[in-house]
């Protein structure tokens, strides 16, 4: 366990928001992720799709990993390491912008 907090983890506020190009719908416990322009379909998991959810707050990944070590019974390096493979992947396929872009 670490003993520092996520607000004093460099990246961690940096605020996330959905892109405008794409199109989600929830499955079950699960989600399914559109992006228009490219067609791609991404299948997310339960935690990925409430990170998704809280994504479309525009919130920070300190507050987004603050809600969900509220929402889920996992350790908090598990949800951190989860959450930051999730919000790079979504990233590099243009799913997530950071909130100060401009389109």
């Amino acid at each position: 366990m670490s003993d520092f907090s996520s607000s004093d983890t460099p990246g961690f506020s940096r605020r996330i928001r959905q892109s405008a190009h794409v199109v989600s719908s929830r499955l079950g416990d699960a989600g399914v992720l559109v992006h228009l322009q490219t067609n791609r379909i991404f299948e997310v998991n339960a935690t990925g799709l409430r990170i998704w959810e809280l994504a479309g707050d525009g919130r920070t990944l300190a507050e987004i990993e603050e809600v969900l070590q509220g929402e889920f019974e996992a350790g908090s390096e598990r949800i951190r390491t989860e959450l930051l493979a999730l919000v790079a992947e979504l990233s590099r396929e243009g799913l997530l912008d950071d909130d100060d872009d401009t389109q």
